[in-house]
């Protein structure tokens, strides 16, 4: 596990009065800060030391306007009436510094060590902060999380990095009721935390998240040494349990920063990898979706960054269909696949109330649809006071439905009268029939009498 070091050495400055009176002041490499006589006598000179270069003069002012710079510093210094200002702060800085008019004041300081190594979650994240020299009175040094927790003690910090810890962290140094901060930037390559279970239904869209922690980049990633990128899944078997090999949906091109689709289930990624975003998503999920993800980020160093999801879809299903008449039965059935734990509930709503009146079980049955049950029906999942997902379906109930019994009566009796119809034709056609062959025999046998005569 690697060590990350931040150190922060403070600068202490005295400022000594004439009278006696102390004045710290406590700034950090790269500030500007400025040093000023508490008091001094009217119409006098000040003079600026410092201690390393044996005493030398590095600045002068007087009470009549003049003044002046050593020229190896003074494109690092300035004066604000008789305050010395340094720019910048640097460690060639390191020393004492000296004010000198009736009395002396005296500095001494260490600056920071930097190092801009982004850690990955799971190293050694050591901070320090600490002074160059300590006053009698020793003010309290702590350091302030991202979170705004107070973390360390005497000015330390050695945690294991998470993804918590990713962002500014404060070292205080506080005396007397006064405090001063000096922030300090700490970056953890790292995943952000997802839920353990993600709910939604057929009714809705699904997006499973994966994405790095806010502020961190693809190329602090891959100074990590990035080695590959995949989303894997497991289904939800009907035994409420998952495979023991979860199948391999996406992985990361980490050249192209493109994905390579090895299972087609409906789910895309979406295209966002530079600014981190690993997620999927679906139009609408869809049973087949229910089951265990897994995004996970392997490094050359044998560490693997990983999220987790559960998916969870509702369902509502109508036997015998949703297309009804009056008077059928319908049978309503809401489910998420698997038995749901005891702190969670399922509420129905119907067109006929457009409120709650069932939470259990999971099924309705409605013995004969009326008008009233023409609509949408909902389930919602809760769980304590909060609705985890909702499905509706759409019953369709035909407005003919009551009328269609006489309507099929009426149908058959026309058909009834319309074969008596066909009867009293067909005997009458036989009658017909019947007369004209009489009719025949007798002219035929007349003319054979007429012919013999």
């Amino acid at each position: 596990m690697k060590n990350f070091i931040r150190s922060l050495l403070l600068l202490i400055a005295v400022i000594v009065s004439t009278t006696g009176a102390q004045e710290e002041i406590y700034a950090k490499e790269g500030q500007d800060i400025t040093l000023k006589p508490i008091s001094y006598p009217a119409q006098s000179y000040v003079y600026w030391y410092f201690e390393k270069q044996d005493g030398h003069q590095l600045a002068w002012v007087n009470h009549l306007g003049g003044k002046g710079f050593n020229e190896k510093w003074k494109n690092s210094l300035s004066l604000t009436g008789t305050s010395l200002v340094i720019k910048n702060l640097q460690k060639g800085l390191f020393g004492t510094f000296f004010c000198k008019i009736t009395a002396a004041g005296q500095i001494s300081q260490k600056m920071i060590e930097k190092s801009a190594s982004p850690l990955l979650s799971g190293d050694n994240l050591s901070l320090t902060c600490s002074l160059g020299s300590v006053p009698q009175n020793t003010p309290e040094i702590y350091w302030v999380s991202p979170q705004g927790n107070r973390e360390g003690n005497k000015g330390t910090v050695d945690i294991q990095a998470r993804s918590e810890h990713n962002g500014q962290w404060d070292c205080v140094v506080k005396k007397n009721g006064n405090e001063k901060k000096f922030p300090v930037s700490v970056t953890v390559v790292d995943l952000a935390p997802v839920p353990s279970h993600l709910y939604t239904s057929t009714d809705s869209p699904l997006t499973i998240p994966c994405s790095l922690i806010s502020s961190v980049t693809w190329e602090q990633v891959k100074k990590k040494e990035i080695e590959e990128v995949q989303w894997h899944f497991a289904p939800k078997l009907s035994s409420g349990t998952s495979p023991d090999q979860p199948q391999q949906l996406f992985s990361l091109d980490l050249e192209k920063l493109t994905w390579k689709k090895n299972a087609n289930n409906g789910l895309s990624p979406v295209y966002y990898i530079k600014n981190g975003n690993l997620s999927l998503t679906k139009s609408k999920a869809t049973v087949e979706d229910r089951g265990r993800y897994t995004c996970s980020m392997k490094f050359k160093n044998g560490r693997t960054l990983e999220t987790t999801v559960d998916v969870v879809v509702l369902e509502i299903i109508a036997h015998p269909k949703t297309e009804l008449i009056y008077g059928q039965q319908v049978n309503l059935s809401c489910s998420t696949g698997e038995q749901l734990p005891n702190d969670m509930k399922l509420n129905w709503t119907s067109p006929k109330t457009s409120s709650s009146y069932i939470s259990y079980p999971t099924h309705i049955t409605v013995p004969e649809v009326g008008k009233e049950d023409n609509g949408k029906w909902g389930c919602e999942l809760w769980q304590g006071g909060n609705k985890l997902t909702s499905d509706e379906i759409l019953l369709k109930i035909g407005e003919h439905g009551k009328l269609s019994v006489w309507m099929l009566v009426i149908i058959c009796s026309a058909a009834v009268i319309l074969l008596l119809l066909l009867v009293l034709a067909f005997i009458h056609y036989r009658r017909r029939k019947v007369q004209f062959s009489r009719s025949y025999s007798f002219l035929f046998n007349h003319t054979d009498l007429l012919v013999q005569l």
